[in-house]
């Protein structure tokens, strides 16, 4: 199936769950994403991403809350959107201001956050719709991650966050597509 197809399909059917559903998938997602965030060093610098609610993505203010926390104690980064096509990381702290994008997310204030260079992330935590066994992975098709990623430091690495277990394969995978290297759903890790 191409990125399209299953774009649609996929956000079609979170629709179709009952709150009751996506929270358990949620909760045995979250669990799994802790115990595989415990095998990184603290201090880490993680770049997350704040939650399209209405899109029924992986809620992540919990996860953020327990990440700062011990034994994790990581340093959050957030995307902001600057320009056509531009993201750029802001690592924040609790006196980081929030204002609302044009996408209904919440990005960090310049102002009140210290602008990172890719390569001084050393973990990624990707938003996703839908991804397969290879790591290839549907968004909402704009590439702002892909061309982020691609400025990452190659030893980053680049986790996706799934609802759902990944296809078998997506067919319209491009050169510019950056695999994640590992998936953690519902039931399992994948390691890519």
């Amino acid at each position: 199936m191409k990125k399209k197809e299953i774009r649609n399909l996929h956000l079609s059917q979170r629709k179709s769950w009952t709150l009751q559903e996506w929270q358990s998938r949620h909760e045995q997602l979250m669990k799994n994403a802790l115990d595989y965030l415990c095998s990184f060093p603290q201090q880490s610098i993680v770049l997350s991403f704040q939650s399209i609610l209405d899109k029924r993505e992986v809620e992540t203010n919990t996860l953020h809350e327990r990440l700062i926390k011990s034994p994790y104690l990581f340093q959050l980064a957030f995307p902001r959107v600057e320009g056509e096509g531009i993201m750029t990381a802001y690592l924040c702290r609790e006196n980081t201001h929030w204002n609302l994008s044009n996408w209904n997310i919440l990005e960090p204030d310049p102002s009140t956050a210290q602008k990172l260079e890719p390569t001084n992330i050393q973990v990624v935590l990707v938003p996703l719709i839908a991804c397969d066994l290879q790591g290839h992975r549907v968004g909402f098709g704009k590439g702002f991650y892909d061309r982020y990623l691609a400025q990452c430091d190659p030893t980053c690495i680049r986790i996706g966050l799934s609802l759902e277990e990944p296809l078998e394969k997506i067919d319209d995978i491009q050169a510019w597509d950056i695999p994640l290297q590992v998936v953690i759903s519902p039931t399992r890790v994948y390691l890519m």
